[in-house]
Formats: C-alpha cells, sequence, structure tokens
C-alpha cells in the first residue's frame, strides 16, 4: 500500500500518493493543465509554483513538475490567474494557520 498526503489545491483537500510531483498530483486529483505545463522536465519554468507548508508561514516557490508533493502542501499555481491583480490567490490567502 503506498503512502499518502493531503494536499491542498484551489483550498480543497486531497489525498496523493506521496511520491508524485506536484504537477502529477494536480492530475491524479482532476485537474486538467490548459497551460503552465510547457516541457515537464525543469526546463522551461511554465510551472512555476507558490506554495506553503502548513504550520509554516514561509511561502516557498518551485517548479511544480519538479517538486515532491509534502503533507500540509497548500499549493497556489500560477496558472489559475489569468486575471493576475497582485493579490495571492485565495488558497495561500485564507490558510495560515
Amino acid at each position: 500500500m503506498e503512502k499518502m498526503v493531503n494536499v491542498y489545491f484551489s483550498g480543497k483537500r486531497y489525498s496523493v500518493p506521496a511520491d508524485l510531483t506536484i504537477m502529477t498530483a494536480m492530475e491524479y486529483a482532476g485537474y486538467t493543465w490548459k497551460r503552465g505545463c510547457g516541457c515537464r522536465h525543469g526546463f522551461c519554468g511554465a510551472c512555476a509554483t507558490i506554495y506553503r507548508i502548513k504550520g509554516d508561514n514561509e511561502l516557498k516557490t518551485c517548479l511544480a513538475c519538479q517538486t515532491q508533493v509534502q503533507e500540509g502542501m497548500y499549493v497556489a499555481n500560477q496558472t489559475y490567474s489569468a486575471d493576475y491583480d497582485g493579490t495571492l490567490p485565495g488558497d495561500l490567502q485564507l490558510y495560515w494557520m
């Protein structure tokens, strides 16, 4: 039985296999990448992502195709912000614990 971790995409909790990258975990959770997935090998930078870990107030940046999910990870992917107004997505603003 594979180990599962709880991660949050767009404020919703998903239980995903611990060995997935953020990109593949989002696909596992049912999200479809329409843009921002680029090369899937870390060269293009199209999947730049902001995340934080529950209990840690530090925002971190990464490439979703290269970063493994962690327990309590809150992910805000830039692909959701087509009309970016300079504020953080709601899932990072609302869930400071």
